[in-house]
C-alpha cells in the first residue's frame, strides 16, 4: 500500500514538472518560451557579450604595454675584420692586412620594454565606438527578439485559423455522412435513384478529402510553431488561446487605431545608429590631424661569452633608455582633407536617408491601417456569408429529408457553404497578415 502511493505522488510530481507541455501554451507564452530557447536570440545575446570584452580590449590600448624578451644567439663563424697592417706595425709592408675575430662565439640579451601611450585622438575615438558598439548589439537583440516574436505569432496564428477550418468542415462532414447513410437505405428501399445515391457518395468523398488536407495543415502550423519556439520537433504542443478570442481580442486592440512612434520603429532606430556610426567615421577622420605622444622604457642585461658558462658569477652589461614621442602630421598631400569631406558628405546622405525612411514608414502606416480595416470589414462580410450558406445548405437538407429536392442540388448548396467557408478563412489570414505587419512597424 505504502508503495502505491509513493507511485501515485511520484506521478502527480512528475505531472507538475511536465504540466506546461500538457496545459499548452498561450500567444504570450509562446513567445516567451522562444525568446528563452530561439538560437538566433541566443547568438544576438553573446554578439553583446563580445561587445563588453571589446570595451575592455579597446580600452586596454591605452594602458601600459610590458614586454619581456629574452634572446640567445651562438655565432657558427665569428666575424672576421679586415684592416690595414701598417695601423699597427708601421714596419708592416703597404697593402698588408691585419684579420681579426670581432665578437663572441655565445651571446645572451634579456630585456624589459614599457610602453605607454600619453595622447591619440583615434583611441579616443575608438573607446568611444566601442561602447557604442555594445549599444548596437544590444538593439540587434531587440531586433532579433521582435523577429522571434512575430514568427511565432504568424505560426500561432496560423494553427488557430488551421483549427479553425478543421471545425468548419466537421461541421458539414457530420451532416455529409449522415446524408450518405440515408441516402443508402433509401436506394436499397428503391426510394432513389443510383444516380442520386453515386452523387451523395462523391460528395462524402470529397469532404473527406477536404479534411484530411485540413489536418494535414493544422500538422504543418503546429510543427513551425514548435520550430520558432525551439521545442523539439517530437513533442506535441497545445494552444490555450481560442480562435474566437483572438478575434475579439482584435477588435478590443484594434492596431488600426494605434499611433506610429517613428523614433522607437526598429529599423528607423537602426538607420540612425548608422549615422551615429558615420559620425564616429567623421570624428576619426579629423583625429587624424592631431598629434599623438606616447612614453617608453626599456632595460636590457647582455652577456658576451666564448663559452657557454652563462650561469657562472661573470659580469652582465645593463642598458637603460627612457624617452618620450611625439608623432606631428604635417602634410598629406590633401589625403587627410579628402577622407574628412567624404566622411561629412556620408553623414548629408545619412540625413537624407532618415529623412526619406520617415515618409515612407508615415506611408507605410497609412497604407497598412486601410488595408487592415479593409480585410477586416472583409472578413466580417465573409463570416455572415458563412452563416447565410449554412442556413440554406440547412434547409436544402431538411428538403431533402422531406423528398422536395434532389441531391445535385443538396451537394451545390454544400458547395456554396465551402467556398464562403474558404473565402471566410482566406479573409482571416488577409486581416491577420495586415495585422502583423502593423505590428512589425509598431515593434510589437
Amino acid at each position: 500500500m505504502k508503495t502505491t502511493t509513493k507511485l501515485i505522488v511520484l506521478m502527480l510530481l512528475f505531472v507538475s514538472l511536465t504540466g506546461r507541455a500538457q496545459d499548452g501554451y498561450s500567444l504570450l507564452e509562446a513567445e516567451d518560451f522562444a525568446i528563452a530557447h530561439n538560437e538566433k536570440v541566443k547568438n544576438a545575446s553573446l554578439d553583446i557579450t563580445a561587445a563588453e570584452k571589446k570595451i575592455i580590449e579597446t580600452t586596454a590600448i591605452g594602458l601600459p604595454q610590458v614586454n619581456v624578451e629574452g634572446q640567445f644567439q651562438q655565432l657558427i663563424d665569428i666575424p672576421v675584420s679586415v684592416v690595414d697592417a701598417t695601423l699597427f706595425n708601421p714596419l708592416a709592408e703597404p697593402g698588408s692586412v691585419m684579420e681579426f675575430q670581432m665578437g663572441q662565439e655565445f651571446t645572451t640579451n634579456l630585456s624589459i620594454g614599457v610602453n605607454q601611450l600619453l595622447f591619440d585622438g583615434s583611441y579616443i575615438v575608438g573607446l568611444q565606438f566601442s561602447k557604442f558598439y555594445k549599444k548596437m548589439s544590444e538593439t540587434m537583440m531587440d531586433k532579433t527578439k521582435l523577429e522571434v516574436k512575430a514568427m511565432v505569432r504568424e505560426a500561432y496564428y496560423n494553427i488557430l485559423v488551421a483549427k479553425k477550418n478543421v471545425d468548419l468542415l466537421d461541421s458539414i462532414a457530420v451532416t455529409t455522412k449522415m446524408l450518405w447513410e440515408q441516402s443508402q437505405i433509401y436506394y436499397e428501399n428503391g426510394f432513389i435513384l443510383k444516380e442520386d445515391l453515386d452523387q451523395f457518395e462523391l460528395t462524402y468523398n470529397r469532404m473527406q478529402q477536404s479534411q484530411s488536407n485540413a489536418l494535414s495543415q493544422l500538422t504543418i502550423a503546429k510543427n513551425l510553431l514548435k520550430l520558432q519556439m525551439g521545442v523539439d520537433l517530437m513533442s506535441d504542443i497545445e494552444l490555450t488561446d481560442t480562435f474566437d478570442g483572438l478575434l475579439a481580442e482584435i477588435e478590443t486592440n484594434n492596431p488600426a487605431l494605434q499611433n506610429l512612434s517613428i523614433e522607437d520603429n526598429m529599423t528607423y532606430i537602426m538607420v540612425s545608429q548608422q549615422k551615429t556610426l558615420d559620425e564616429f567615421s567623421l570624428k576619426n577622420e579629423k583625429a587624424a590631424y592631431l598629434p599623438s605622444a606616447y612614453a617608453f622604457f626599456n632595460h636590457s642585461q647582455n652577456a658576451f661569452r666564448s663559452e657557454f658558462d652563462f650561469f657562472q658569477n661573470k659580469p652582465w652589461y645593463p642598458t637603460t633608455v627612457w624617452g618620450l614621442g611625439v608623432k606631428i602630421p604635417v602634410m598629406s598631400s590633401g589625403q587627410r582633407l579628402m577622407k574628412v569631406q567624404q566622411a561629412e558628405i556620408k553623414l548629408q546622405q545619412d540625413e537624407n536617408n532618415l529623412t526619406q525612411l520617415e515618409n515612407s514608414l508615415k506611408f507605410q502606416e497609412l497604407q497598412l491601417k486601410a488595408m487592415f480595416l479593409n480585410a477586416y470589414d472583409k472578413m466580417q462580410i465573409e463570416e455572415k456569408n458563412v452563416l447565410l450558406s449554412h442556413n440554406i445548405y440547412d434547409k436544402s437538407v431538411a428538403r431533402k429529408n422531406e423528398g422536395a429536392t434532389s441531391a445535385i442540388n443538396v451537394t451545390q448548396k454544400q458547395s456554396q457553404l465551402l467556398q464562403a467557408e474558404g473565402s471566410y478563412i482566406a479573409a482571416v489570414m488577409e486581416m491577420l497578415t495586415y495585422k502583423l505587419e502593423l505590428d512589425k512597424l509598431n515593434n510589437k
